[in-house]
């Protein structure tokens, strides 16, 4: 399998391939996610920050044991065939929940704010399409450089938002930590969702060229995206009230309609079209991550693209589902986090049976 041919990730690709994965959607509500703990706020990415670097040194403590092996070969190395196979069933379910969810909080932006009519049909396939183009050839090295390119290409209009730091209230940010260990546990589950892709660590290590350095790599990825999130969190805690910051549901997008420039009408619109870049590389990431599921499982690295196309189409179907169902799905999808949860303590569980067995 891929994952099993010569390790060709540089340190560059790893840190854009986490920073991308991670950033998708989750940034346009984090402030508003996270406003129960008040003007608090921007402390809750370092928060997320320490809690994701303890998980991190649990992840590599089992990877440096298996350093030519992903997660789904350690699991059937470690469970035996039919009930590790079973857990990379249940991971291919979480990447398409990720993609279903990444891609239905997108949609929504748009229809909400960027469209008068509702062109949902062709937005969803016009997303499924570039995500299918970018992942068609399995490579994770297209992959890893479609990130780089995207980043560059989007994540610099988050600078406009420096604008705003004149017009607000920058005693906002005082006192520090006003927030009780109650509300902290209460935030934490909401704006857990935009830290949620760090785990893709776990499923391209074999594949990284120097991995006695990947630990220090994912880690600068992991703190790039706690500033990029401190930064965009002072930000509206500073331009808006304790009440705004709960009661707008996307505070970033809303600055950026009050951002006014001669040669350009709606700021908002260009933001909302250039996430779109990262929005397609969370999709992919995780398109990548099903595929390669979908090969363990079925035990072949043949018919790549019918895979990617299995794992879109279902995908594409959720996306789809009238009524209940698709209101059963979106309450799954929206529970996505707790997947992530089990996933990212799961290698813990994993040390455990390798230290029993040895």
């Amino acid at each position: 399998m891929e994952m099993q041919k010569f390790k060709k990730l540089h340190s560059v690709h790893v840190i854009f391939l986490i920073i991308n994965t991670i950033t998708g959607v989750g940034m346009f509500t984090f402030p508003h996610d996270v406003s129960q703990v008040g003007y608090g706020a921007w402390v809750m990415p370092l928060v997320y920050g320490v809690v994701i670097q303890l998980l991190l040194l649990l992840f590599f403590r089992l990877l440096k044991y298996y350093p030519d092996h992903n997660l789904f070969e350690i699991n059937i190395l470690l469970l035996g065939r039919m009930a590790g196979n079973f857990i990379n069933f249940m991971i291919f379910i979480y990447a398409i929940l990720v993609i279903f969810h990444v891609i239905k909080s997108y949609v929504h932006i748009v229809t909400l704010l960027a469209f008068q009519f509702n062109p949902t049909f062709w937005i969803i396939t016009a997303l499924l399409f570039v995500t299918f183009s970018i992942i068609s050839k399995g490579n994770i090295i297209s992959l890893a450089q479609y990130h780089i390119l995207s980043f560059f290409l989007s994540i610099w209009f988050i600078l406009f938002l420096i604008t705003g730091f004149n017009k607000g209230d920058i005693t906002h940010l005082l006192p520090l930590l006003n927030f009780t260990a109650s509300d902290l546990m209460d935030a934490f589950p909401k704006g857990y969702f935009s830290f949620i892709g760090f785990e893709v660590i776990l499923f391209f290590y074999p594949l990284i060229n120097n991995q006695e350095r990947a630990f220090k790599h994912t880690s600068i990825a992991l703190w790039v995206v706690v500033f990029l999130h401190c930064f965009i969190t002072i930000a509206a805690v500073i331009h808006y009230t304790d009440w705004e910051l709960q009661h707008i549901q996307y505070p970033i997008v809303n600055f950026m309609q009050e951002v006014q420039f001669s040669f350009a009408v709606r700021i908002d619109n260009v933001f909302i079209n250039l996430w779109l870049l990262l929005v397609v590389g969370t999709a992919a990431a995780y398109t990548w991550i099903a595929k390669n599921a979908l090969d363990h499982i079925s035990r072949n690295e043949k018919n790549e693209n019918t895979k990617v196309l299995s794992a879109l189409g279902v995908v594409f179907i959720l996306l789809f589902l009238p009524g209940s169902s698709g209101e059963a799905i979106g309450k799954i999808a929206d529970g996505v986090i707790y997947f992530n949860f089990v996933l990212v303590v799961f290698p813990l569980l994993l040390l455990v049976i390798r230290r029993v067995k040895s």
